[in-house]
Protein backbone atom coordinates (compact mmCIF):
# COMPACT_ATOMS: atom_id res chain seq x y z
CA UNK A 1 0.00 0.00 0.00
CA UNK A 2 1.46 3.33 -1.09
CA UNK A 3 1.86 6.15 1.39
CA UNK A 4 -0.75 8.94 1.04
CA UNK A 5 1.88 11.66 0.62
CA UNK A 6 3.96 9.46 -1.65
CA UNK A 7 0.92 8.73 -3.80
CA UNK A 8 0.22 12.46 -4.13
CA UNK A 9 3.85 13.20 -5.06
CA UNK A 10 4.18 10.40 -7.57
CA UNK A 11 6.05 7.13 -7.97
CA UNK A 12 9.43 8.89 -7.96
CA UNK A 13 9.06 9.54 -4.21
CA UNK A 14 8.66 5.80 -3.53
CA UNK A 15 11.55 4.62 -5.71
CA UNK A 16 15.27 4.72 -5.05
CA UNK A 17 16.58 7.70 -7.04
CA UNK A 18 18.46 10.95 -6.56
CA UNK A 19 15.32 13.06 -6.23
CA UNK A 20 13.66 10.87 -3.60
CA UNK A 21 16.89 10.76 -1.58
CA UNK A 22 17.25 14.55 -1.64
CA UNK A 23 13.59 14.95 -0.72
CA UNK A 24 13.94 12.56 2.22
CA UNK A 25 17.08 14.30 3.45
CA UNK A 26 15.32 17.66 3.23
CA UNK A 27 12.29 16.58 5.27
CA UNK A 28 14.32 14.77 7.93
CA UNK A 29 16.85 17.56 8.41
CA UNK A 30 14.01 20.11 8.73
CA UNK A 31 12.45 17.90 11.42
CA UNK A 32 15.82 17.75 13.21
CA UNK A 33 16.22 21.53 13.03
CA UNK A 34 12.77 22.23 14.49
CA UNK A 35 13.03 19.62 17.25
CA UNK A 36 16.59 20.64 18.08
CA UNK A 37 15.69 24.33 18.21
CA UNK A 38 12.88 23.56 20.67
CA UNK A 39 15.28 21.64 22.93
CA UNK A 40 18.03 24.27 22.61
CA UNK A 41 15.55 26.99 23.59
CA UNK A 42 15.01 25.12 26.86
CA UNK A 43 18.81 24.89 27.44
CA UNK A 44 18.90 21.10 27.22
CA UNK A 45 22.04 18.98 26.96
CA UNK A 46 21.28 18.01 23.34
CA UNK A 47 20.30 20.84 21.03
CA UNK A 48 20.16 21.83 17.38
CA UNK A 49 23.34 20.14 16.13
CA UNK A 50 22.64 16.88 17.94
CA UNK A 51 19.12 16.54 16.54
CA UNK A 52 20.19 17.46 13.01
CA UNK A 53 23.04 14.95 13.05
CA UNK A 54 20.79 12.24 14.51
CA UNK A 55 18.19 12.71 11.78
CA UNK A 56 20.96 12.87 9.17
CA UNK A 57 22.49 9.58 10.37
CA UNK A 58 19.07 7.92 10.59
CA UNK A 59 18.18 9.04 7.05
CA UNK A 60 21.48 7.75 5.68
CA UNK A 61 21.06 4.33 7.26
CA UNK A 62 17.36 4.23 6.37
CA UNK A 63 18.04 4.95 2.70
CA UNK A 64 20.86 2.40 2.68
CA UNK A 65 18.64 -0.32 4.12
CA UNK A 66 15.83 0.70 1.76
CA UNK A 67 18.24 0.19 -1.14
CA UNK A 68 19.53 -3.14 0.17
CA UNK A 69 16.05 -4.58 0.75
CA UNK A 70 14.07 -3.13 -2.16
CA UNK A 71 16.77 -2.92 -4.87
CA UNK A 72 19.34 -5.56 -3.97
CA UNK A 73 16.79 -7.96 -2.48
CA UNK A 74 18.40 -8.37 0.93
CA UNK A 75 16.31 -10.42 3.36
CA UNK A 76 16.76 -8.13 6.35
CA UNK A 77 17.95 -4.66 7.43
CA UNK A 78 21.48 -4.25 8.74
CA UNK A 79 22.28 -0.58 9.33
CA UNK A 80 19.04 0.54 11.00
CA UNK A 81 19.26 -1.75 14.08
CA UNK A 82 22.88 -0.70 14.63
CA UNK A 83 21.95 2.99 14.37
CA UNK A 84 19.01 2.58 16.76
CA UNK A 85 21.24 0.87 19.34
CA UNK A 86 23.97 3.50 19.02
CA UNK A 87 21.46 6.33 19.38
CA UNK A 88 19.93 4.73 22.47
CA UNK A 89 23.38 4.54 24.09
CA UNK A 90 24.26 8.13 23.19
CA UNK A 91 20.88 9.55 24.24
CA UNK A 92 21.17 7.93 27.67
CA UNK A 93 24.18 10.20 28.33
CA UNK A 94 21.93 13.28 28.16
CA UNK A 95 20.17 12.19 31.38
CA UNK A 96 21.63 13.99 34.39
CA UNK A 97 20.67 15.01 37.93
CA UNK A 98 20.19 18.71 38.58
CA UNK A 99 20.81 20.54 41.85
CA UNK A 100 17.31 19.62 43.05
CA UNK A 101 17.93 15.88 42.61
CA UNK A 102 15.61 15.76 39.60
CA UNK A 103 16.21 13.89 36.38
CA UNK A 104 17.21 16.38 33.70
CA UNK A 105 17.43 15.45 30.04
CA UNK A 106 15.03 12.51 30.03
CA UNK A 107 12.62 14.25 27.62
CA UNK A 108 15.57 15.23 25.40
CA UNK A 109 16.79 11.62 25.37
CA UNK A 110 13.36 10.37 24.31
CA UNK A 111 13.11 13.22 21.79
CA UNK A 112 16.35 12.06 20.13
CA UNK A 113 14.91 8.56 19.75
CA UNK A 114 11.66 10.02 18.35
CA UNK A 115 13.60 12.13 15.83
CA UNK A 116 15.52 9.08 14.73
CA UNK A 117 12.33 7.01 14.40
CA UNK A 118 10.68 9.71 12.27
CA UNK A 119 13.74 9.92 10.00
CA UNK A 120 13.88 6.14 9.57
CA UNK A 121 10.17 5.94 8.74
CA UNK A 122 10.43 8.77 6.19
CA UNK A 123 13.60 7.31 4.65
CA UNK A 124 11.61 4.14 3.91
CA UNK A 125 8.98 6.15 2.05
CA UNK A 126 6.33 6.48 4.77
CA UNK A 127 6.11 10.25 4.59
CA UNK A 128 2.64 10.64 6.08
CA UNK A 129 3.41 8.54 9.17
CA UNK A 130 6.69 10.37 9.79
CA UNK A 131 5.21 13.85 9.35
CA UNK A 132 2.13 12.94 11.44
CA UNK A 133 4.42 11.66 14.21
CA UNK A 134 6.41 14.90 14.07
CA UNK A 135 3.21 16.98 14.31
CA UNK A 136 2.01 14.96 17.33
CA UNK A 137 5.43 15.35 18.98
CA UNK A 138 5.46 19.14 18.55
CA UNK A 139 1.88 19.52 19.81
CA UNK A 140 2.71 17.33 22.79
CA UNK A 141 5.89 19.28 23.59
CA UNK A 142 3.77 22.44 23.90
CA UNK A 143 0.65 21.12 25.62
CA UNK A 144 1.87 18.23 27.80
CA UNK A 145 4.19 20.30 30.07
CA UNK A 146 1.28 22.64 30.89
CA UNK A 147 -1.02 19.68 31.57
CA UNK A 148 1.64 18.03 33.75
CA UNK A 149 2.09 21.17 35.85
CA UNK A 150 -1.70 21.48 36.27
CA UNK A 151 -1.98 17.84 37.40
CA UNK A 152 0.90 18.18 39.85
CA UNK A 153 -0.57 21.32 41.40
CA UNK A 154 -3.88 19.53 41.97
CA UNK A 155 -2.26 16.43 43.44
CA UNK A 156 -2.37 15.68 47.16
CA UNK A 157 1.27 14.58 46.95
CA UNK A 158 3.95 17.11 46.04
CA UNK A 159 7.63 17.82 46.57
CA UNK A 160 9.36 20.92 47.85
CA UNK A 161 12.90 22.25 47.56
CA UNK A 162 13.90 23.98 50.79
CA UNK A 163 17.06 25.75 51.95
CA UNK A 164 17.52 25.88 55.72
CA UNK A 165 19.83 28.35 57.40
CA UNK A 166 21.43 25.67 59.61
CA UNK A 167 21.64 21.87 59.52
CA UNK A 168 20.04 21.44 62.95
CA UNK A 169 16.89 23.21 61.71
CA UNK A 170 15.53 20.11 59.96
CA UNK A 171 13.84 18.78 63.09
CA UNK A 172 12.05 22.11 63.61
CA UNK A 173 10.96 22.14 59.97
CA UNK A 174 9.53 18.61 60.14
CA UNK A 175 7.68 19.51 63.33
CA UNK A 176 6.20 22.62 61.69
CA UNK A 177 5.16 20.61 58.61
CA UNK A 178 3.37 18.04 60.76
CA UNK A 179 1.63 20.83 62.65
CA UNK A 180 0.12 21.81 59.29
CA UNK A 181 -1.43 18.30 59.13
CA UNK A 182 0.91 17.23 56.35
CA UNK A 183 2.46 13.79 56.00
CA UNK A 184 6.19 13.65 55.32
CA UNK A 185 6.79 10.87 52.79
CA UNK A 186 10.52 11.37 52.44
CA UNK A 187 13.44 13.72 53.10
CA UNK A 188 16.55 13.78 50.94
CA UNK A 189 19.68 15.85 51.58
CA UNK A 190 21.00 17.63 48.50
CA UNK A 191 24.78 16.99 48.33
CA UNK A 192 25.37 19.84 45.86
CA UNK A 193 25.21 22.37 48.74
CA UNK A 194 27.24 20.49 51.36
CA UNK A 195 29.93 23.17 51.73
CA UNK A 196 27.70 26.19 51.07
CA UNK A 197 26.70 26.84 54.68
CA UNK A 198 23.08 25.94 53.87
CA UNK A 199 21.22 22.71 54.55
CA UNK A 200 19.28 21.96 51.37
CA UNK A 201 16.63 19.24 51.19
CA UNK A 202 14.06 17.81 48.84
CA UNK A 203 11.00 16.85 50.88
CA UNK A 204 8.02 14.82 49.64
CA UNK A 205 4.74 15.81 51.31
CA UNK A 206 1.18 14.54 51.29
CA UNK A 207 -1.89 16.66 52.04
CA UNK A 208 -4.52 15.12 54.30
CA UNK A 209 -7.63 16.11 52.33
CA UNK A 210 -9.94 15.19 55.22
CA UNK A 211 -8.32 17.69 57.59
CA UNK A 212 -7.32 20.45 55.11
CA UNK A 213 -9.53 19.93 52.04
CA UNK A 214 -9.28 23.52 50.70
CA UNK A 215 -5.56 24.08 51.13
CA UNK A 216 -3.44 24.24 47.97
CA UNK A 217 0.29 23.86 47.48
CA UNK A 218 0.98 27.60 47.31
CA UNK A 219 -0.71 28.27 50.65
CA UNK A 220 1.31 25.52 52.30
CA UNK A 221 4.59 26.76 50.84
CA UNK A 222 3.77 30.33 51.87
CA UNK A 223 3.12 29.13 55.42
CA UNK A 224 6.41 27.22 55.60
CA UNK A 225 8.34 30.16 54.12
CA UNK A 226 7.32 32.27 57.13
CA UNK A 227 9.49 30.17 59.44
CA UNK A 228 12.68 31.99 60.46
CA UNK A 229 14.74 28.83 59.81
CA UNK A 230 13.84 28.80 56.11
CA UNK A 231 16.09 30.68 53.70
CA UNK A 232 14.23 29.71 50.51
CA UNK A 233 11.48 27.30 49.49
CA UNK A 234 9.68 26.36 46.27
CA UNK A 235 7.66 23.53 44.82
CA UNK A 236 9.47 21.09 42.56
CA UNK A 237 7.43 20.70 39.37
Amino acid sequence: MMDIVGKALGEWSQDFNVYSCIFKFGICVCIGIIMGAERAKNLQAAGLKTFVFVTLAATLTGIFDFYMVNVQGSAFSIACPITILATAIISSNTILFNSKNQFRGLTTSVGIICAEAMALVISHGFYFIGIAGFAIYMIGSVLLPKLEVHIKRKSSVFEIYVELKTRDSLQKLIHAIRCLNLVVNGVELNPAYVNSGLAVYSISLKINKKQIPQTNHKEIIDAISQLDIVNFIEEIL
